[in-house]
């Protein structure tokens, strides 16, 4: 079998398809919208397939390689048998643009493999193939002009920002002479210049610092700098120019002084810069970025130009590398650097590209321009990058800009920093953008507050956090280290709390956009008490039982002393209050009426919980009480004379199976005669499984008995109270754990929260009469009375679940919403 057309295909396939008229036939496919378009034919068989790729047919090696990978995928055998044949269809395909075209090969109508297509531009095929051959030494001479050419041919064919002269930045390098480089002050100068982006990856030992100031203003000794600073400098020589920006020679790196001043001025930097160079494949300073690239394995195949020319086209398969995959594309700094720069020069890790604000190409590609969003790369609005922008925005303007910003936060918050303090401070010069139209607080902005404060973090990111660190305040997404999705949450389109003020205090006033060291949120809201697992996003409400207490008995008529009990939410950490006022003797009958919130009446829904009580008696001078006749109950409050009691909440949140159940009865034992200490216990009874709801008596009869060491009865006080009786019965589910309302999403991963228990905030609601979903923010107790930190955000749906799934979130979010007081709060 000999070789045709160059040498570059057998017989078989120069006669089947790579003839003029059949090769026509596939290239008139890349105008049709029909996806079946193209040359059909049969090839030989298997065996002539396997010699032609021996012996160097380039067309029989694409089919060597696509058709076992289809036999195993559905014949599920290794290989085809020698004398099968197969059908082949062949076209051409235009992707992305009318700029981009690839090779469509499918085997069998079954399977489909493309092939980027291209040719050097000195080929006949040129004319028709936009592709260029990729440019792998990127160092080179050609490298350098074809670079020079993109950059002209942006200023005269796009509408991105032109390059005109502006101020220097404070300190720039010479590179006239790029082996004797050297540190000039600008003092106001105009010119030219480019800027440098990198990932240093290590110690730079030879940046300037103020002892080395005077004498890197004579000159810079270019062996002494690591390899991407001299490839820079060489590189800023062969583009024409001869400042270059590079933060390590033009940043006192010893001085906060002058950290502080020159960035904030990094957004002017690099938006005025003429290029900026992204050393995008290299992790670390020492290693450079103007080596050769690995030479690409390209397979040609000859092209019959519609004109009749026969010409040469290189196709490979399309797995260029991904831009998330650099190393420079993994660091926070770099990416306002990228972001900022009008036009960049990209030293990836297949080639040389060029990115402007209107498209990105490969180098050589003058004719390839690829919008950058299909590229995966992201670029600020036309009206943000403009040297003249629009004094006032309209409102669609406005909604462009908070979408982008929120693209920004999401691409920026996946990237890590060295040091997690300049998590605000490396998109500093992004922000300084943004802020002509916005206040700018500490990651957020005022116009859009609420729903920016609804960021949660999506996943972590390439950094971790660091514990006892002050990073932001907790409602900043600069507080925690992960990647941040904000405003993208529809459902709370109606806001309900009330912001009353929002500040941060910068560290730096010549910063402001920068690292903080405070700041305040208070806000007027509903609030509920919460708890969760950790390890799991469901979210449980904590429910605020109250016990009413009521005298039965007959009102003694002569009494020197009285005590009453007043009943208060049986949360967290919430007092059940023992006053004087209710006359109580020693064998006084009282009722217990237990009810889900301070100003409910009992319902046939209101919800039980069981827990420990422990109550502090003062000087109870040898007595002791007993309490009898006392109903079924999942609640234990009790009341006593003279001291306020704390009843703490235990086993709020239980996971695992239920805990073992004894009958319902109160036990009050004194542990001193003299200074009593009265422990109460409510057990939960054991005769009712988890999933069945039991009877409960809201009203319960406590018989007290104050009684002398020698077993007389000691009389009380008198004070006159009416008679009153309580008798509700209320249905209370038996469940093994608080309610399941919704879901949490946390700041922080398992055990850096530090609690199981805090406060839904609510923010808001879905819009309509009656919204079905509620969100807001999760708080815990930061110390200082009355202050919270924020650690994660919780969503309500309000429809119920129990009857199809009993583990699905159920909330009367009307009960929410109609909450008749509402609390202030600071979040910190």
């Amino acid at each position: 079998m000999g070789l045709r057309n160059g040498s570059l295909v057998c017989d078989y396939c120069s006669s089947n398809f790579f003839s003029f008229e059949p090769f026509q036939i596939a290239w008139a496919a890349k105008d049709s919208s029909d996806p079946k378009a193209g040359l059909s034919y049969i090839t030989q068989t298997w065996q002539e397939i396997d010699d032609g790729e021996n012996r160097g047919c380039n067309w029989c090696d694409v089919l060597w390689g696509e058709i076992p990978f289809w036999y195993q995928h559905r014949k599920k055998e290794e290989s085809p048998m020698p004398e099968e044949t197969f059908k082949i269809t062949v076209g051409f395909e235009k992707r992305n643009s009318e700029d981009e075209i690839v090779l469509k090969v499918t085997v069998e109508d079954d399977w489909t493999a493309r092939y980027q297509v291209r040719c050097d531009p000195d080929e006949n095929a040129a004319a028709f193939v936009p592709g260029r051959m990729l440019v792998w030494q990127v160092g080179s001479p050609r490298a350098f002009k074809l670079a020079s050419d993109c950059l002209t041919q942006c200023t005269l064919r796009h509408n991105c920002p032109k390059p005109q002269e502006t101020s220097l930045p404070t300190r720039v390098i010479d590179c006239s002479d790029p082996e004797r480089p050297k540190l000039i002050l600008t003092k106001g100068m105009q010119g030219f210049y480019a800027a440098l982006s990198y990932v240093w990856g290590e110690p730079q030992p030879h940046s300037v610092c103020t002892t080395k100031l005077s004498t890197y203003l004579e000159s810079i000794d270019i062996l002494l700098l690591p390899k991407t600073i001299r490839d820079a400098i060489f590189c800023t020589h062969n583009l024409n120019l001869r400042y270059l920006w590079a933060d390590t020679l033009c940043i006192l790196q010893d001085s906060d002084e002058d950290k502080q001043r020159e960035i904030p001025q990094m957004c002017d930097i690099y938006r005025c810069a003429y290029v900026t160079i992204i050393a995008a494949s290299s992790w670390k300073v020492s290693e450079g970025f103007l080596h050769n690239r690995k030479k690409p394995v390209e397979t040609l195949l000859p092209f019959w130009c519609p004109d009749g020319k026969l010409g040469t086209i290189s196709v490979d398969e399309d797995d260029r590398p991904m831009p998330s995959k650099e190393p420079v594309n993994r660091r926070a700094w770099c990416f306002q650097e990228r972001l900022l720069s009008p036009r960049t020069l990209v030293y990836a890790s297949h080639t040389l590209q060029y990115q402007c604000q209107t498209a990105m190409s490969e180098i050589g590609d003058i004719w390839n321009h690829l919008p950058s969003t299909k590229q995966g790369e992201m670029r600020l609005p036309d009206m943000m990058v403009s040297h003249t922008p629009s004094r006032t925005l309209s409102s669609n303007d406005v909604e462009v800009v908070l979408t982008a910003w929120r693209s920004v936060l999401r691409d920026y918050t996946q990237r890590a920093v060295s040091d997690p303090s300049d998590r605000l401070v490396a998109i500093s010069g992004i922000a300084q953008l943004f802020q002509r139209c916005n206040r700018y607080i500490a990651g957020l902005w005022e116009r859009d507050l609420s729903t920016d404060l609804l960021w949660y973090r999506d996943s972590p990111s390439y950094g971790s956090l660091v514990t006892g660190q002050f990073l932001a305040p907790s409602w900043s997404w600069a507080a925690t280290i992960g990647c941040i999705a904000a405003g993208w949450d529809k459902r709370a389109g109606n806001i309900i709390w009330e912001v009353q003020s929002c500040n941060a205090i910068p560290v730096s006033d010549n910063h402001p956009l920068g690292q903080v060291k405070g700041g305040r949120l208070i806000v007027r809201a509903i609030m509920r008490d919460v708890t969760w697992d950790p390890a799991e996003p469901e979210l449980f409400e904590l429910k605020r039982p109250c016990v009413s207490v009521t005298k039965t008995g007959d009102e003694p008529e002569d009494r020197d002393e009285a005590c009453s009990i007043r009943s208060f939410p049986a949360s967290g950490a919430a007092d059940i209050t023992v006053d004087t006022g209710l006359a109580i003797k020693n064998s006084d009958q009282i009722e217990i009426t237990i009810l889900s919130e301070p100003n409910d009446m009992p319902t046939s829904a209101s919800p039980v919980e069981y827990a420990n009580t422990r109550m502090c008696i003062g000087k109870l001078r040898k007595k002791a009480l007993k309490a009898v006749n006392i109903g079924r109950s999942f609640i234990t409050n009790l009341f006593l004379k003279w001291v306020p009691c704390l009843v703490r909440r235990k086993n709020a949140h239980t996971t695992g199976t239920a805990p073992p159940r004894q009958p319902s009865t109160y036990q009050i034992t004194s542990n001193d005669t003299n200074e009593n200490d009265i422990q109460v216990e409510a057990m939960t009874p054991q005769d009712h499984s988890t999933n069945t709801d039991m009877v409960v008596a809201s009203t319960e009869v406590v018989e007290i008995g104050c009684v002398h060491s020698g077993g007389e009865p000691d009389h009380m006080g008198s004070n006159n109270h009416a008679k009153t009786r309580q008798s509700n019965e209320v249905t209370v589910p038996s469940k093994e754990r608080e309610r399941h309302i919704g879901y949490g999403y946390f700041d922080y991963d398992t055990g850096e929260i530090g609690a199981d228990k805090g406060k839904a905030v609510v923010v808001g609601s879905n819009k309509g009469e009656n919204p079905s979903h509620l969100t807001g923010l999760i708080v815990i107790p930061a110390g200082s009375t009355g202050e919270y930190r924020r650690v994660g955000i919780f969503h309500v749906p309000g429809k119920s679940y129990e009857d199809e799934d009993e583990e699905a979130p159920h909330c009367d979010i009307q009960s929410w919403l109609n909450t008749p007081d509402t609390e202030v709060i600071t979040i910190i």
